[in-house]
C-alpha cells in the first residue's frame, strides 16, 4: 500500500480472487513499481472489473473518484463495498456529465459563434464581413430559429476546440460550469489522488478533454485506472490519441471467450432469423430501386459519336481506370493492380464487379473470386460514380461535364445521397430505415422466442432490445409503419405463441403492456416499489392502433430510478409476484449499466453495429445466474434482406459488421469472429440466397433447443490459448442464384481466440453446406505467416476438383481478401 491510510484500512475483499483478476492486479502492482501513473484493463461486462478497481483503490490507500457514464453503474459501486467487509469509504462517485457540464463563461463562446457565423456568410455570399453580421442580427421569424439552431452548432464545435487546447485565452477547465466547478473543488479538497474511470471507452470525445483537465486539476500524482470491455486498438487519429494520454497502452486484457471458458460468464450461443420485407415496404423499395436503376440506364446510353459526352462517358471512364490505372507523379507506370488495391480498396473491389459482371476482361493480375464476381452493389456504384465525378467531371472544363454532374446529382437525391464539391455524401437514409425497422422482423422475434419458450419453459427471461419506443421517422410520401418498441409490444402481444409470456415494454417515459396482462404486472410491481409510490399505481389506455395499457403512478418518486429496478426485480424473480417473462426496453436503458442475471435470451431488433455498444448489449445476457448453474445464453439477430433491390442488402452487412466484433463457437468448437459462428454458409460478402431463408431458420431453430450442445461446443475448463490470431477460412463452392454456374465459396478473414478442435496448421475443403443437413466441420489455418502455404494447398486441390477454375477463382478470392484487409 501507498500513500497515507485515509480510510480504506479494515476493508479487504473476502471472496477468492479469480486467476484473471490476480493477473490484472498483478499488471498494476508492475505500473506502481514503474512509477507509472495509468493503469488500463480491458476485460468484458460481467467479469468484475468493479472489485479490481476497488481493490486497486484500496492499494492506493488514497480518497478515489469514480467516474461513470450512468448513475446505474454508479450505484454498483457502493454495492461492490459489501464484498470489502464494510459499507464506507474514502470513495466519491460522480457520472461523466456531472464532472463535465460545461458553461459559456461571459457570453463570449456565443459572441464567437456569431462572428464565426458571420465570416462564413461573408465568404459564401462574397459579401463583406461588416454586412453579413448586419444581416444575422436583423433575422427573425424562422430565420432567427434556423440561426439559433447554427449558433448552438458552432457553440458546441468551439467547446471541442477549447478542450482540445485550440485556443490560447481558453482552457478547457474554463468551461466548467458551476456546478462541475464545485464538484472539482470538493474533489480537491478532500485529496483525491485515485481517479477510476469506468466504462472509459466513452472518453474520445469532448468528455475526455474535461476529464484529462479535472484530473491535471487535481495533483501530479494522480493515478488514473481505466476499465472498460472494448479494446482501444479501432481508434484512429485525434481519438487515439486523447485516449492513449489518459490512460496508455492497455496493461491488461482478457477476451470474452477466455472468461467463459474459465466458468465465470454464461456460455452462449450467436443465433439468427432471416426475413424479407412485407409486400407494401418491397413496393416502396422497388420505386426508389426502378429510380436508380434508370439513372444507371442514362448513364450507359450512347453519347454521339465525337461529341463532348462521349468523351465523358461513364463506362468508358470506369474501364480505362481499372484496366490501365493511373499512377501517381513518381511512381512507375507500370502501377500493379494490388498497390491500386492498397491505396483504393473500394474503388478496386468495384471496379470488378463492374466489369465482371458485364463479363467485360479484367486486368491480367488481377485477383478473381467471390469477393469479386458478384454484381456490383449501391456501395459499388457510388465508389465508381463518385470517382467519375471527382476526377472526370469536376475537372472538366466543359458545359457536358456541367450537365452530367447535375443529372447525376439529382438521381442521387432520389436514393438519399448528395453530390457535393468532395464527392457523395449520406443523406437521408430511407431505405436502409425501411429494412432495419421491417414490419416483417416482428415475426422473427416471435418464431425466436416461441422455440426459447419451448426448451426454458418458465425459465425463460427474455429481453428484446430496439433503437426507441416509437416508430422510426418513416419516409416521405408514405404511409408505411416502421419498428419501436410499441410495435414490438402489439404484435408479440397479439401473437397467440408470446401472448403467454406476457411481454411488458420499458422505456425512459413508458411502462406498458397487454390489457390483460395489466393486473398481473401491476400486482408485481407494487410488491417491488417504495410502498409510498407502489399505493397510487395505476392503469391508463395507451393511445394508438393496438389496444395497450400504461401502467403509471401519480408520484413524484415513479421515474426510470424507481421502475426500472422494480421491472427488474419482477422479472427476475420466480416467487408468487413473477410476472413475464419478456422484457422489451430501449438499448438506452436496458443496455449499458442495466445488470439483470437471469436474463438468458437477448433479442437484438437495433440499428447498432458499432463495437462498444455490441458488446455492451450482448453482456446483458452473459452474467452467471446465482439461480441456474447451468444457464446457457441465446443470442439472436433478426436480419431482413431484399437481394434484387440497390441497398437491399444493408441490414445484412450491418449484421456481418456486428458479428465481426464478436466471438462465438463453431459448430466445430472453434471461437471465432464473424458470421461463421452463426452459420457456415453466411459470408461475410452478400447474403445467402432468399430461397434458403427458410432452410436456415430452421437450423437456428433447432441449434436454440439444443442447449447441451452449445456448452459442449465451450469445452469450459479446458485448456486454451487467451489471444486472437488471424485465420483463413475456406469453404466449397457453391451455386450463385439465378446463374446457373459454380461460384466460389466463401473465404473470409477473421480472428479466432481460444483455439478450438481444429489442428493447428491445417486446411480442409468443406463440401458444399446445406443448412437443413448437420453443419460439417471446417478446418481453419492459423496465422498471416501461414497464407502462403494455404495458397499451394488450395491450388494443388484444384487438380482434384470438379472444376479447376472454382479453386482458382477461391484463390483469387483469397488474394484480394488479404489485400484490402492489409490496406484497412
Amino acid at each position: 500500500m501507498s500513500g497515507s491510510d485515509d480510510g480504506w484500512a479494515g476493508l479487504a475483499f473476502t471472496p477468492p480472487w479469480r486467476h484473471y483478476q490476480r493477473m490484472a492486479l498483478a499488471a498494476f502492482d508492475a505500473d506502481l513499481a514503474a512509477r507509472r501513473r495509468a493503469t488500463h484493463i480491458v476485460a468484458p461486462p460481467g467479469s468484475g472489473k468493479t472489485v479490481i478497481g476497488l481493490e486497486i483503490a484500496r492499494r492506493l490507500g488514497r480518497p478515489a473518484l469514480v467516474l461513470c457514464p450512468t448513475t446505474a453503474i454508479q450505484q454498483q459501486w457502493g454495492s461492490a463495498l459489501g464484498l470489502f467487509g464494510g459499507a464506507e469509504a474514502p470513495l466519491l462517485t460522480h457520472t461523466y456529465q456531472a464532472i463535465c457540464q460545461t458553461a459559456d463563461p461571459g457570453g463570449a463562446l456565443e459572441a464567437a459563434a456569431l462572428e464565426r457565423l458571420a465570416a462564413e456568410r461573408a465568404r459564401d455570399t462574397a459579401i463583406g464581413v461588416e454586412a453579413a453580421r448586419a444581416e444575422l442580427d436583423g433575422y427573425e421569424g424562422a430565420a432567427r430559429r434556423r440561426l439559433t439552431r447554427d449558433v448552438a452548432t458552432v457553440t458546441a464545435t468551439l467547446k471541442r476546440e477549447i478542450a482540445r487546447g485550440e485556443h490560447l485565452d481558453l482552457a478547457a477547465h474554463d468551461l466548467l460550469g458551476p456546478g462541475a466547478a464545485a464538484r472539482l473543488a470538493e474533489l480537491q479538497a478532500r485529496g483525491v489522488r485515485t481517479v477510476l474511470l469506468d466504462e472509459c471507452h466513452h472518453l474520445v470525445s469532448t468528455w475526455g478533454y474535461l476529464v484529462r483537465a479535472v484530473i491535471a486539476a487535481l495533483g501530479d500524482d494522480v493515478h488514473v485506472v481505466g476499465l472498460t470491455a472494448t479494446s482501444p486498438l479501432d481508434l484512429s487519429g485525434e481519438e487515439a490519441a486523447l485516449y492513449d494520454d489518459l490512460l496508455g497502452e492497455v496493461d491488461f486484457e482478457i477476451p470474452t471467450p477466455a472468461v467463459v471458458k474459465e466458468g465465470y460468464l454464461a456460455p452462449y450461443q450467436e443465433l439468427a432469423l432471416f426475413t424479407t420485407p412485407l409486400a407494401s415496404e418491397r413496393e416502396w423499395l422497388q420505386q426508389h430501386h426502378a429510380r436508380f436503376q434508370a439513372l444507371l440506364d442514362r448513364l450507359h446510353d450512347p453519347a454521339p459519336p465525337g461529341s463532348a459526352e462521349e468523351e465523358l462517358s461513364f463506362g468508358a471512364w470506369v474501364i480505362a481506370r481499372i484496366r490501365y490505372r493511373d499512377a501517381e507523379a513518381g511512381e512507375s507506370s507500370s502501377f500493379s493492380f494490388a498497390a491500386f488495391a492498397k491505396r483504393q480498396p473500394r474503388l478496386a473491389r468495384a471496379g470488378l464487379r463492374y466489369l465482371g459482371s458485364a463479363g467485360l476482361e479484367l486486368p491480367p493480375d488481377a485477383p478473381r473470386g467471390e469477393l469479386t464476381s458478384a454484381p456490383p452493389e449501391l456501395d459499388d456504384w457510388l465508389a465508381l460514380l463518385d470517382d467519375w465525378a471527382l476526377r472526370c467531371l469536376r475537372a472538366h472544363p466543359g458545359e457536358a461535364a456541367e450537365r452530367l454532374w447535375e443529372q447525376l446529382a439529382g438521381g442521387l437525391a432520389d436514393i438519399g445521397f448528395t453530390l457535393t464539391r468532395r464527392g457523395i455524401r449520406p443523406g437521408r437514409d430511407d431505405l436502409d430505415r425501411v429494412l432495419v425497422n421491417s414490419s416483417a422482423k416482428t415475426l422473427l422475434v416471435a418464431d425466436a422466442l416461441d422455440a426459447e419458450h419451448a426448451v426454458r419453459g418458465a425459465g425463460l427471461r427474455a429481453v428484446v432490445l430496439c433503437d426507441s419506443e416509437r416508430p422510426a421517422r418513416a419516409p416521405e410520401e408514405t404511409a408505411l409503419t416502421l419498428g419501436g418498441g410499441l410495435a414490438l409490444l402489439s404484435a408479440l402481444a397479439a401473437d397467440d405463441r408470446t401472448a403467454l409470456l406476457h411481454p411488458l415494454l420499458v422505456t425512459g417515459t413508458t411502462v406498458a403492456c397487454a390489457p390483460a396482462d395489466a393486473e398481473g404486472w401491476l400486482a408485481a410491481l407494487a410488491a417491488e416499489l417504495p410502498p409510498e409510490v407502489a399505493a397510487t399505481l395505476r392503469v391508463e389506455p395507451l393511445g394508438g392502433d393496438a389496444p395497450l395499457a400504461r401502467l403509471t403512478a401519480d408520484h413524484a418518486g415513479w421515474s426510470t430510478a424507481t421502475y426500472v429496478p422494480a421491472v427488474t426485480r419482477a422479472f427476475a424473480g420466480d416467487g408468487p409476484h413473477a410476472a413475464g417473462r419478456v422484457l422489451i426496453g430501449t438499448r438506452a436503458l436496458l443496455g449499458e449499466g442495466w445488470d439483470c442475471p437471469p436474463v438468458n435470451v437477448l433479442v437484438d431488433c437495433t440499428a447498432v453495429a458499432a463495437s462498444v455498444s455490441v458488446r455492451q448489449m450482448r453482456g446483458r445476457s452473459l452474467r452467471l445466474d446465482p439461480g441456474d448453474d447451468g444457464k446457457i445464453s441465446s443470442n439472436w439477430d433478426v436480419v431482413c434482406v431484399a437481394p434484387e433491390l440497390e441497398r437491399g442488402a444493408a441490414d445484412y452487412h450491418r449484421f456481418v459488421r456486428r458479428h465481426s466484433h464478436l466471438h462465438a463457437p463453431c459448430e466445430d468448437g472453434s471461437i471465432e469472429s464473424g458470421v461463421s459462428h452463426v452459420h457456415p454458409q453466411l459470408s461475410p460478402y452478400a447474403p445467402p440466397p432468399e430461397e434458403q431463408f427458410t432452410a436456415l431458420n430452421l437450423a437456428a431453430l433447432d441449434r436454440a433447443a439444443d442447449l447441451d450442445s452449445a456448452r459442449e461446443r465451450w469445452q469450459i475448463g479446458a485448456p486454451y490459448r487467451g489471444e486472437e490470431l488471424p485465420v483463413l477460412l475456406v469453404g466449397a463452392a457453391r451455386e450463385r442464384p439465378g446463374s446457373g454456374t459454380a461460384a466460389p465459396g466463401t473465404s473470409a478473414h477473421g480472428a479466432a481466440a481460444a483455439s478450438g478442435t481444429s489442428a493447428p496448421g491445417t486446411l480442409t475443403i468443406d463440401p458444399a453446406p446445406d443448412p437443413a443437413r448437420p453443419l460439417p466441420a471446417t478446418g481453419r489455418l492459423p496465422g498471416l505467416a501461414a497464407v502462403a502455404a494455404s495458397l499451394v494447398a488450395l491450388a494443388a486441390a484444384a487438380a482434384g476438383s470438379a472444376s479447376a477454375a472454382v479453386a482458382a477463382a477461391t484463390v483469387g478470392d483469397v488474394a484480394l481478401a488479404l489485400a484490402l484487409w492489409q490496406a484497412a
